[in-house]
């Protein structure tokens, strides 16, 4: 039964953070709520029966790209009158929400990402000096503001797409905006020099690279990238808590290569302080690789990989309807 006097907005940024917030659906579907998120090819077909608003992400570097943030929140806002949010971050979709959430008393719940198991976002740390307390899904924080959740990451199998055309090596680079080539060039030379066998296909999402050893494209339906990871020998990603859960969920081995700021490939060199991959290499799960001696290794390493990784949200979603309900 619904609960009439709680209705939640979910907020979140394309990519991994909304990947992240999907998996709450057996917390928020309790409740009347509603979607703001940004509009690329994941969102709009994960939400094709849900309620949304689609906004552009601002940019801390571009502070002006937020200034039609404070009519469209406040507009929505008032529309649907939401007493809680939820959001999975990032601050490029959810910082002026916040500030708006402060000045209608809307109750703002914020859940550090997968990602960062031993720090926090740049969005996180800025909660936190505004006396903001968040929620981690890993424990290692002592900070008064901090609070352990759990991982939100849900124990659902993915659907699995049998594909004809398998054995390939899927290069998975997300939804950022900035160029990841020095990835591509690296497994582009490892094909040429015979390291790479398999045919390879390649989401560059929005990084511009022709190849004739590559087959590349740049989005897909999240339906689409299920099926590519599950069909392929192995993966190779970026630091994508999205991708690289969807790898943990199917039980497929994959290969991390990190973004580098001082390559231009990341907006804010606070990201590459996203750590996930280091403690999953940690468990045995993956390898994190810098150049193309690193891949080399990794590739030629895969088979000694982990799978098997177990998730379950249901301690999370136990916490969260206790912030929900107790006011």
């Amino acid at each position: 039964m619904k609960q009439k006097n709680i209705k939640v907005a979910l907020i979140a940024t394309g990519g991994g953070h909304f990947e992240q917030l999907i998996n709450l659906s057996d917390l928020y579907n309790e409740y009347p709520h509603f979607w703001i998120t940004n509009k690329i090819s994941q969102t709009v077909a994960e939400l094709i029966n849900e309620n949304v608003y689609f906004v552009k992400a601002g940019h801390y570097k571009k502070p002006w790209t937020y200034l039609s943030h404070f009519p469209f929140f406040i507009k929505i806002f008032v529309k649907e009158k939401p007493t809680h949010i939820i959001s999975t971050g990032s601050g490029r979709t959810a910082f002026i929400a916040f500030l708006i959430s402060k000045l209608l008393r809307i109750k703002f719940i914020y859940i550090e990402s997968f990602s960062r198991v031993k720090n926090f976002s740049k969005f996180g740390e800025l909660l936190i000096r505004f006396g903001q307390r968040i929620y981690t899904q890993w424990e290692t924080s002592n900070n008064d503001k901090v609070e352990y959740i759990g991982p939100v990451l849900s124990s659902k199998e993915i659907v699995k797409i049998i594909d004809k055309d398998s054995g390939y090596i899927f290069v998975a680079l997300g939804n950022r905006i900035e160029q990841f080539t020095r990835l591509l060039n690296i497994v582009e030379q490892l094909k040429l020099n015979g390291i790479i066998e398999n045919k390879v296909k390649v989401q560059a999402g929005y990084t511009n690279y022709k190849s004739d050893k590559l087959e590349i494209f740049d989005f897909c339906t999240p339906e689409e990238i299920d099926k590519y990871i599950y069909n392929s020998a192995f993966v190779i990603t970026q630091e994508s808590a999205g991708i690289v859960t969807k790898c943990l969920k199917i039980g497929k081995k994959f290969i991390v290569m990190p973004r580098d700021y001082n390559y231009g490939e990341l907006p804010s060199k606070s990201d590459m302080k996203e750590d996930l991959q280091y403690k999953l290499e940690e468990l045995g799960y993956t390898k994190v690789v810098n150049n193309i001696s690193d891949m080399e290794i990794a590739i030629k390493d895969i088979n000694k990989f982990k799978v098997g990784y177990n998730f379950n949200n249901s301690f999370t979603i136990q916490k969260l309807k206790i912030l929900l309900e107790n006011n």
